[in-house]
């Protein structure tokens, strides 16, 4: 779909050429260092073409650099030696050192050949040359022209690789159809014009393989001419078939696939392309005959994607180019170019910087090298009625697809438009006025006229291109090196002339008439046009070679000012206006960056195109968007690799591409459809959206979550628009509580702020919408019967019971039992069939329970018999058995609840109670009837208790008024207060007080309730020994003293010495032994941490020792890496470890065993809990009550050393807790974050650490904090 246009020229002109004479017809080179030198062989002597010696660039010098004996008859430019190899017709290789020509050296003979020269071929890479000599021997060398091989083209060898033919394929072998089987004993016969060899050209040509692995020589044979294909070394791989008509040029594709050769068959003219194993595959027509033209050259560019046939007619001796492209094996002929002067020598730039540059030498001393590229022709309007015309140029006519009707892949077409002429260039209406449409195109033929045709489409659904018509009379510009033609607006054209020239004409179309308004000379004399964009309606963007950006303004008064400057050359541009009324420039590079405003914005970027909202662009294998306002990258997709974009279809999501095979692919982006649908929902044009969204198949919460209140503030214009009953079923079924636009469609919505709406939330977003929408239909007046809608919204809902007394409402009314039938078949789509009946069923009425049963096709085996057993029984037990079936319980409860003296009938429910655990709502249902409310409770309690649930058995065993199994319960949960209570309200006498007062106290010592165990022995058994010895066993001294001093002070003496004193000595001892193990504990830790320090020093330790690649103790956010592995983690960030080893392991890890890699952490963890617990604010004030009551009963000495010792204890710990937590312990933020910072910094050791210190728990990686409260006391000290 791409057409070929001239991206620049430079023409220059050289006086000083010799006249040309004689048989031998010049060579050319061009430097392959430098593309301004050339040079070109006339007769025996070299001359080199400077095109930089004039910065004007319209005369250059000319110099003769050498004179060799004897006529010459191929020339190569060694870039590696910079030197010119020359071989003659007498047999001399001859080389012309470039550097040391001034010091009037002679050329070198460096090798000869005595039967005389043909031709020379140097491969790609200048390792290996070939000669063919006049013998016909063909010579293969090295660079140093050491002989490699050497073959003769006279012997009828085919060549090494030989087909082995078993007669599979033969003529003979074939179906022939409607010929019959005499068609196998046909002779073949030729198609090609019988010549005399004698009249042959005999010369010689060597064409190479762009690889340098094969080249093929073409020769004179006995039977006409014929071609051979060798290796590299020389050895003959392959001969050419018997081909009558072909002619000298032969050129190799350089992507290896053809060999191509003019031929002249019987009818026609054509140039043959051949395998490299020499059979004929296909050919390309020419468009002339041999008796009016002759190929005299064949030229692919070094990217194969151009084949340019240089000729001669024979009528004129006008010398032409032709450009050739394919494309779906199809050849186009996409450019064309006539001299009056003899063609002196063509030749691609081999420099990859040059992009496709053709050097062209005329014999009068002109010389043009001319830059080509590629470039998809489209019309670029924004609106719908432009139709994305795509324009082909082939030949004479221009082949024109509508892309917003069709999809037709190439060489196919839409419509096909032609003209007298072969054509150059195709432009489309870029700026439209009034009476004309961005559809309109120019097209520029060969001899500069210019004609301007506006298409017609069908007025149908898919609209086709029916005509073009031709306005008013085609332009004669006249002659002139034009290109880069644009028609900006409907009566302005542009094109630039030479290469900086650009020329403004003023066209009236219709009339046909045409004015050169201005020319405006674009940057230096040295510059070039590479790029000529419409900016706005009366200015165009000009940039050239150099990079800059010059915006030429037509009106009112021209004027050419600099606008920007890029860091390179970009052969596209595009220009995007916002909507602040600034431009941006988009520029890409071919194959290589996209920069927006001269910033890059993307590589490696191999397609653009602009749309009103995105600019897509494409890479290798991916489709990306950027969004325009916010100038960031929203989505991507994947594509078939190579694939480029051709045209975006404007107020449409259609996507065409064309693949590296020429075949075309359209697509609709799901961005591209997201932002189509904005604007159709922003405009209230619900219809249209919907379509979208239902043949997309994008998600319909869209039209809600775009812009809430707008929708619901015009819910009645939407069911105005979409009077389709099923679409609005489409769209209830489809409602979700989420936002579409914030999950699934957020990158077209990034930024997005919404309004908050009264009532509505995301979370309840289904159930808001289906009542709204319940609302709009009953208050609707239109024609609609939004019944379906309706039952939808229901289901919707789960009110299913609602959608079935609608139903069954339209079943009663005589006039409407159709609809009914329809609704009910609908539902019966949306619900289970089972499902629906058993709602029906839980309605109680059975003449419903009929009508849904024989409208879902069950058999009425499965459900009548059970219809008439529950016929016969009472209305209550009836609705008590259909919950029961249809697993109500909470409502079978209730309706057989209602038999309130029907003893059988209790024990039935009672039984279904404790079946489901019903009690709750049992309670409920008999809490008027206390005879059998006392029971459930009782039964409640039952079920709480053996539960274990004393606290609730004791209050519900309280409402059946079971006051002993309330008692018990209450016991059981050590609940003395609630005991007492239930004791009175069950009216207890004294001496049933006092056995339940002495069955408590054991129990509240087993739970750890001293105290309450104590006041029951004091308040109720009046027994204060008891209640001193109870307070004893939990070392509560002071409130032991404080029992006896009011009761019987006997029992301090008796009682409170004694264990004091015995207290005393164990407290000591205990704060002994928890010093030692803290020390013990945490010298050892002191010890592990030196020893791996050493370890870490010792150039002879082996790290695999210390390796924990395959430890299996770290977190699940840990990551593993040694030193060894610095860039994965040993193991897999989850683990699917069990429990059971999970817990081995931590076991493991917290071992204090000498040796264990992981006694450190193990030593932590201890040293935490010891200072966690010797340090608490309660054990300061555990040691605070004990020395008080120690000073009370005159331990003094016992007192100062609890206190002493413990204060020790305290100092050690705190000034021990830097040396136990030291910073590497402390990993901020998350040890993965840590580990990758330095992963990325090469430091190894800090990795280790993290990931070791990760195992520690996080709480632990800390020193616990000490609090501090009041403990000493001052005459202890």
């Amino acid at each position: 779909m791409k057409n070929l246009y001239r991206l620049a020229l430079q023409s220059t002109h050289f006086d000083g050429l010799p006249p040309i004479a004689g048989d031998h017809p010049p060579l050319m080179v061009v430097d392959s260092n430098n593309s301004q030198l050339v040079y070109v062989v006339v007769g025996s002597c070299l001359y080199r073409l400077n095109r930089a010696a004039d910065p004007g660039g319209s005369r250059s010098s000319v110099q003769e650099l050498a004179s060799c004996p004897g006529t010459v008859v191929a020339v190569e430019h060694l870039a590696l030696n910079e030197e010119v190899c020359l071989a003659t017709e007498a047999g001399e290789v001859l080389v012309v050192n470039l550097n040391r020509m001034g010091l009037g050296e002679e050329p070198e003979v460096v090798t000869f050949c005595g039967g005389g020269l043909m031709a020379m071929g140097w491969s790609p890479d200048q390792e290996v040359v070939v000669f063919v000599d006049c013998n016909l021997n063909v010579v293969t060398m090295n660079s140093a022209y050491d002989p490699i091989n050497e073959v003769s083209l006279k012997d009828d060898t085919f060549g090494d690789r030989e087909f082995m033919s078993v007669g599979w394929g033969k003529k003979e072998t074939q179906f022939h159809g409607s010929e019959g089987k005499s068609a196998a004993r046909k002779k073949k016969e030729e198609a090609a014009v019988a010549v005399d060899v004698s009249e042959i050209d005999p010369k010689v040509e060597i064409s190479w393989r762009a690889d340098g692995e094969y080249f093929v020589v073409g020769f004179l044979g006995p039977f006409g001419r014929a071609f051979k294909v060798f290796n590299k070394e020389g050895a003959l791989q392959f001969t050419s078939e018997k081909c009558y008509g072909l002619e000298v040029p032969i050129g190799w594709k350089p992507s290896g696939l053809w060999i191509a050769v003019p031929q002249m068959l019987k009818d026609k003219y054509v140039v043959a392309l051949f395998e490299k194993n020499g059979l004929k595959h296909r050919e390309i027509d020419l468009p002339f005959r041999h008796e009016e033209e002759v190929v005299k050259g064949i030229h692919w560019s070094n990217d194969s994607e151009v084949l340019v046939i240089r000729t001669r007619s024979n009528i004129n001796g006008m010398n032409r180019l032709y450009y050739f492209t394919i494309c779906n094996y199809h050849w186009y002929i996409k450019q064309y170019q006539e001299f009056d002067q003899e063609i002196l020598g063509v030749q691609w730039d081999l420099k990859y910087s040059e992009g496709r540059t053709l050097h062209v030498l005329l014999k009068n001393g002109d010389y043009q090298a001319s830059r080509w590229d590629f470039s998809v022709d489209h019309s670029t309007g924004l609106q719908n009625t432009d139709e994305s015309l795509v324009a082909v140029i082939d030949r004479t006519s221009i082949l024109l697809t509508n892309f917003r009707g069709v999809v037709i892949p190439p060489p196919m077409c839409g419509f096909t438009a032609k003209v007298d002429n072969l054509i150059n260039s195709v432009s489309f209406l870029r700026k439209p006025k009034e009476q004309l449409d961005s559809n309109c195109f120019s097209v520029v033929d060969c001899h500069n006229r210019v004609s301007f045709f506006k298409p017609d489409f069908t007025d149908t659904a898919v609209r086709r291109l029916k005509d073009v018509q031709l306005l008013g009379t085609p332009l004669e510009i006249g002659p002139g090196n034009y290109s880069h033609w644009l028609w900006l607006s409907n009566d302005i054209l542009l094109a630039v002339e030479q290469s900086n020239t650009v020329k403004v004409f003023n066209v009236d179309v219709l009339k046909g008439e045409f004015s050169l308004q201005e020319s405006f000379s674009v940057g230096s004399k040295t510059d070039r046009v590479g790029c000529l964009e419409p900016f706005n309606e009366t200015s165009a963007m000009v940039e050239t070679f150099t990079g800059q950006l010059f915006k030429l303004e037509l009106q009112p008064s021209p004027a050419l000012e600099e606008y920007l400057r890029l860091s390179e050359f970009c052969e596209q541009l595009r220009i995007h206006r916002t909507d602040q009324g600034k431009f941006k420039v988009y520029s890409l590079r071919n194959r290589q960056t996209l920069y927006e405003d001269g910033i890059k914005l993307a590589a490696d970027v191999t397609s653009i195109f602009l749309t009103e909202h995105y600019l897509l662009f494409t890479t290798i294998a991916e489709l990306k968007f950027v969004d325009l306002q916010k100038n960031v990258i929203v989505g991507d997709r994947r594509i078939e690799r190579g694939s480029k974009l051709i045209v975006v279809v404007s107020k449409s999501a259609r996507t065409v591409f064309q693949l590296p095979r020429g075949n075309l692919e359209a697509i609709a982006p799901r961005i591209l459809s997201l932002c189509l649908v904005a604007d159709h929902l922003n405009s209230l044009e619900y219809h249209d959206a919907f379509d979208i969204l239902r043949k997309e198949r994008i998600n319909l919460n869209l039209l809600v979550d775009h812009n809430p209140q707008l929708f619901l503030s015009h819910l009645d214009r939407f069911l105005a628009e979409i009077t389709n009953v099923n679409w609005l079923n489409l769209f209830i079924s489809d409602l979700q509580n989420q936002d579409v636009c914030s999950v699934m469609y957020e990158s077209n919505y990034l930024g997005r702020e919404s309004s908050a709406i009264d009532g509505y939330r995301v979370e309840s977003k289904s159930e808001f919408l289906c009542d709204r929408l319940l609302q709009a239909f009953n208050s609707a007046k239109t024609d609609v019967n939004y019944m379906l809608p309706k039952i939808t919204c229901y289901v919707k809902l789960g009110l299913l019971e609602r959608a079935l007394e609608v139903i069954w409402g339209l079943k009663k009314t005589p006039a409407k039992g159709d609809d009914a039938d329809e609704a009910l078949k609908y539902l019966l789509y949306l619900v289970d069939v089972n499902d629906l009946f058993n709602v029906a069923l839980g309605m109680y009425d059975f003449g419903l329970v009929l009508f849904v049963a024989t409208k879902s096709q069950k058999d009425p085996k499965e459900y009548l018999p059970f219809l008439n057993e529950l016929k016969r029984m009472d209305e209550d037990y009836r609705k008590y058995k259909i919950d029961c079936h249809l697993k109500r319980f909470d409502k079978a409860i209730v309706n057989i609840a209602r038999y309130r003296d029907d003893e059988d009938k209790f024990q039935e429910a009672l039984q279904l109670t404790i079946t489901h655990g019903l009690y709750g709502k049992a309670m409920i249902a008999y809490k008027e009837n206390d005879k059998y409310y006392r029971q459930v409770c009782s039964r409640y309690g039952d079920h709480l208790r053996q539960s274990n649930k004393q606290v609730e058995a004791s209050l519900i065993y309280e409402k059946a008024a079971d006051y002993q199994q309330a008692i018990a319960a209450a016991r059981n949960a050590a609940d003395w207060e609630r005991c007492l209570k239930l004791s009175a309200t069950a009216g207890y006498d004294d001496g049933e007080v006092r056995r339940l007062v002495q069955s408590l106290i054991p129990a509240l010592q087993e739970s750890g309730e001293y105290a309450a165990a104590s006041r029951l022995a004091k308040d109720h058994l009046k027994d204060y020994r008891i209640a001193v010895e109870i307070l004893l066993k939990d070392h509560l001294f002071d409130k032991a003293l404080l029992e006896a001093h009011l009761s019987d002070r006997t029992l301090v003496d008796d009682l409170i010495r004694p264990n004091l004193s015995e207290y005393l000595q164990t407290f000591l001892h205990k704060l002994a032994a928890e010093k030692e193990e803290f020390l013990k504990h945490k010298n050892r830790l002191l010890l592990v941490r030196e020893e791996k320090a050493k370890k870490k020093l010792d150039p002879q330790h082996d790290e695999d020792e210390d390796n924990l690649d395959e430890c299996d103790l770290y977190s699940e956010v840990s990551t593993i890496a040694s030193s060894r592995h610095t860039t994965s983690s040993g193991r897999s960030g989850k683990s699917h470890r069990s429990s059971k080893n999970r817990r081995k392991h931590e076991r493991k890890l917290l071992s204090l065993k000498e040796g264990n890699p992981y006694e450190d952490i193990a030593l932590v963890d201890v040293l935490h809990t010891l200072v966690t617990r010797l340090c608490s604010a309660d054990r300061q004030r555990q040691v605070r009550t004990i020395c008080k009551a120690a000073i009370e009963l005159d331990f003094l000495e016992e007192a100062s050393h609890i206190q002493r010792d413990y204060g020790e204890l305290l100092h050690v710990v705190k000034f021990s807790l830097d040396a136990i937590w030291i910073p590497e312990m402390v990993v901020p933020g998350s040890g993965q974050d840590v580990e990758a910072t330095a992963l990325a910094t090469g430091n190894l050791e800090l990795v280790q650490n993290v990931q070791h210190y990760a195992l520690i728990k996080p709480h632990q990686r800390y020193k616990p904090e000490i609090q501090s409260v009041p403990w000493q006391f001052e005459v202890l000290k």
